[in-house]
């Protein structure tokens, strides 16, 4: 938090990675080999081919309506395809959740939290209508007389895992310029996630509160712990906001409480 309170001016952007050797770079160059060009026309052609299948396939519809190439990728995004937008949040907290995991559990890495100024119309765009976000992808690509433009945009259609994470993404043809960046020592990564659960509330099931989130969390690798008090207390809430008051207690309760008149539990 000392770190980060020397952002205060101007409006900035924070991305939280679990290992501290990756760079800030679209996921779909990771899908192109070693050998090939990682140029902004490489990406474009590896995203345009990607929204073409798609479409291909009718995977760009969503309620009835046909998803532009950019609410199409985003799609894919949550899905777990790789594309050329890059998640970063206006919560720092987040990025540093983010920096604390780890992708296997035998090999713990140190993390890093990047920081990118966000409100610099010379190093980012911001897309600010659902007319520009409905543009062809080709037109973020087109290279001008200053080189290739960054974006930023936040989707129309916004899923819960977009707000929880309070999501931006950034992509374009343009590097990402890096303002500051602190590491994440790995020593600390089970600590601060106690902490960050335990003050600001944010854990796994808050940040990807979906039903995707839902089913990895009960994943097979996913230690199976009873439910604790906390977990009781936010069932009581929820069947008393649905008025289902008979969920609210368990058979081993039934003969301590009793119902009076006016729906109140003793």
């Amino acid at each position: 938090m000392r770190w980060t309170s020397q952002f205060e001016a101007g409006q900035h952007l924070f991305r939280g990675v679990s290992n501290h050797t990756y760079k800030i770079e679209a996921s779909a160059y990771r899908r192109l080999s070693p050998d090939e060009d990682k140029s902004p026309v490489q990406l474009l052609k590896v995203n345009r081919d990607l929204i073409d299948k798609a479409r291909l396939l009718g995977h760009d519809q969503k309620n009835g309506q046909r998803l532009s190439d950019l609410e199409l990728l985003a799609q894919l995004q949550h899905y777990g395809a790789a594309t050329c937008l890059i998640d970063f949040t206006r919560n720092a907290l987040v990025a540093l959740w983010m920096a604390c995991q780890h992708r296997t559990k035998r090999k713990v890495t140190n993390g890093k939290v990047f920081v990118v100024r966000s409100d610099s119309l010379a190093k980012i765009t911001t897309i600010t209508s659902q007319s520009q976000a409905e543009e062809n992808i080709d037109s973020f690509f087109e290279e001008r007389d200053r080189g290739y433009f960054l974006y930023q945009w936040q989707p129309k259609y916004q899923n819960n895992r977009i707000i929880a994470q309070q999501s931006v993404f950034i992509f374009g043809g343009a590097e990402v310029e890096v303002e500051a960046e602190c590491v994440i020592l790995k020593s600390g990564k089970e600590d601060l996630l106690k902490s960050l659960s335990k003050v600001s509330g944010i854990t796994e099931a808050s940040i990807y509160p979906d039903f995707d989130g839902f089913a990895r969390l009960h994943a097979w690798d996913k230690p199976y712990s009873a439910p604790d008090a906390q977990d009781n207390v936010q069932r009581g809430v929820r069947t008393i906001q649905d008025a289902k008051l008979d969920d609210t207690v368990s058979p081993a309760d039934e003969d301590i409480v009793e119902t009076v008149p006016n729906g109140e539990l003793r």
